[in-house]
């Protein structure tokens, strides 16, 4: 090195100094790394025996609000170490290697400008000590910089890689197997979704069948008699919860606010509340809807890694189990009559949004699917359809699985892989609201103002005149959407009109006049019809061929509810709260 410029010898110092400085960052990194982990091992919100205390006190005396508040406090501050806790081991890994790599890289540096013997003809002009010694200053420095900006960037990574796959398990649920987002009808049968889980709209298949016959017929929301849990919603809203595992997600809405609440499905412990705020800028305007709709009418769609949700302005929000928002988009506000009402749908790793607008607006109506974890748009397919309040279902054929959606003028099917449009039945309908099902091999539409029509799905094109099995003008309904076993499909009338007819051929079995009037739709457990009435009643009738009165429940207060089967337990929104029906464990 003696024979070396000034210029070389900086070369070497910075080499030294770079070499030093990401050691002993990987070294701190380790260390951190090893200390990180024994931390998580021993804060694991899954074993700690102070929540499982707390949770066995509030069994104890379920109306104990001080033991309510502290486990939900102990929650929330122990998965929110937890889960920092592996996001920062994650971080700290790739940073390690980082360290790792440039380590190497320096002492190789080192090793290569300590045996270099030069040629002085490749130093002609002697450098400045001085500005040699402050190069080699700034290299450090820049070296510094170099390090801080990686970590910024890998812990962007890992947000990225943590939205992909978050733990999602609780003690008494940790063996549930709960249904995706993704899942869909493979047959012609109704679906009946998984125990612990009820992922969009009237189930997975939007068919609204539970998947146990087990459940109350008799309680009385007043009193408390066979109410496990009732929760006050701090927004109101129509949309419907959905379950996840050992979650409950709802949605709430006002002029000002929008809101996605988590509960926890045992308990009915709020564990968080995000509201979607800042997804434009300057924010949209507040739109024109009717009172019946709300600004919180669609139901969200979840799986175990997200659960996405829209509003009447056009704002959609994903939100991991955590808390911690994924992603918002912007569709534009909406212009729709009554207001967006239409629910989220679920396919694989997309979310489908079926967007109608006032075809006098002049703004074409569009069927979206997104990326369910990025929000990336995966396809759109415009539709020549007016405004509706129905929402799209997503079924499983012999040939492909499609996106059924219904409006005014037509019942139309779409590839749900690419959106490409499959086929359509013309109908003549006015301010459609029910949504479709898919029940013994057929698409069973309620076309308000017009007829029921019942499609085979295997058609292209417009196949109004090829492959429509039957019509019917009885029992049409004007907002709930049908309900089926196979055999027999069910329609109810806002009114109180309860229709069946045989899925096959479209004969009426029945009909019925009950007292009470229906926005909600009915859900199917068994041999069992649950129907809520705005008034809070709730008939439970017979499935089968001929009416049948079960009996009779009370919320306790109105809803427009539908029945949300999960596990052994039913969730109904009431207009201020949710509740939990169950039985008691003696």
């Amino acid at each position: 090195m003696s024979q070396e410029s000034p210029s070389s010898k900086a070369l070497y110092r910075m080499a030294c100094a770079m070499a030093v400085v990401s050691c002993a960052f990987s070294l701190l990194v380790g260390i951190l790394l090893i200390s990180n982990t024994m931390a998580i091992r021993m804060a694991s919100p899954l074993e700690l025996p102070e929540l499982d205390h707390l949770r066995t006190s509030l069994k104890a005396s379920p109306a104990d609000e001080t033991v309510r508040n502290k486990i939900r406090d102990l929650d929330q501050v122990v998965r929110h170490l937890y889960f920092t806790g592996l996001a920062s081991r994650r971080t700290g890994s790739l940073l390690l290697l980082a360290g790792i790599a440039l380590s190497l890289t320096s002492i190789k540096a080192v090793a290569i400008l300590r045996r270099r013997q030069p040629d002085p003809r490749e130093y002609p002009v002697a450098t400045d000590p001085l500005k040699a010694e402050s190069a080699a200053r700034w290299a450090v420095a820049a070296a510094g910089a170099v390090i801080v900006a990686i970590t910024v960037f890998l812990g962007r990574v890992d947000r990225d890689l943590r939205a992909r796959s978050v733990p999602d398990k609780h003690p008494s649920h940790s063996d549930a197997a709960g249904t995706s987002a993704s899942t869909v009808n493979t047959s012609g049968a109704p679906v009946q979704e998984a125990a612990i889980s009820w992922s969009s709209f009237r189930g997975a298949s939007g068919s609204g069948v539970a998947s146990s016959p087990n459940f109350p017929v008799a309680w009385d929301g007043a009193t408390g008699s066979g109410i496990l849990w009732k929760v006050e919603i701090p927004l109101p809203g129509m949309s419907l919860p959905v379950v996840c595992g050992n979650k409950v997600y709802l949605t709430g809405a006002s002029t000002e606010k929008r809101e996605v609440y988590c509960y926890d499905i045992a308990t009915g412990t709020r564990l968080w509340q995000v509201e979607a705020k800042g997804i434009t800028n300057p924010p949209k305007k507040v739109p024109e809807i009717f009172q019946d709709t709300g600004y919180a009418a669609p139901t969200s769609v979840s799986d175990d890694r997200v659960v996405c949700s829209i509003f009447a302005n056009g704002d959609v929000i994903a939100i991991d189990p955590c808390a911690k928002p994924l992603w918002t988009l912007d569709l534009g506000l909406p212009f729709n009559r009554y207001g967006h009402a239409s629910s989220l749908a679920g396919y694989q790793d997309t979310i489908v949004i079926q967007y109608d607008q006032d075809v006098e607006k002049k703004i074409p109506s569009r069927l979206i699917a997104l990326n369910a974890i990025t929000g990336k748009q995966v396809w759109s397919t415009p539709r020549k359809v007016s405004d509706s309040w129905s929402s799209p279902i997503v079924v499983k054929t012999e040939k492909r699985p499609q996106v059924i959606t219904m409006a005014n003028d037509a019942v139309i099917a779409y590839d749900a892989a690419s959106g490409r449009e499959l086929w359509t039945v013309k109908c003549r309908g006015s301010d459609v609201g029910p949504s479709p099902i898919y029940a013994g091999g057929l698409v069973l539409a309620s076309i308000t103002g017009d007829r029921i029509y019942a499609i085979r799905p295997d058609g292209a094109g417009d196949v109004t005149a090829t492959h429509v099995a039957w019509t019917s003008e009885d029992g049409v309904a004007d907002v709930s959407s049908p309900v089926s076993n196979g055999e027999l499909v069910f329609f109810v009338h806002s009114g109180g009109l309860v229709t069946c007819l045989e899925t096959k051929t479209g004969k009426k079995v029945w009909d019925h006049n009950l007292d009470g009037e229906f926005y909600g739709s009915p859900g199917l457990a068994g041999d069992k019809l649950y129907l809520v009435a705005r008034n809070g009643t709730v008939f439970i009738l017979k499935a089968g061929r001929q009416f049948e009165e079960i009996g009779k429940a009370a919320l306790g207060e109105p809803s427009d509810g539908s029945p949300v089967f999960a596990g052994d337990r039913i969730l109904i929104r009431g207009i201020k709260a949710l509740y939990c029906i169950g039985n008691k464990a003696k």
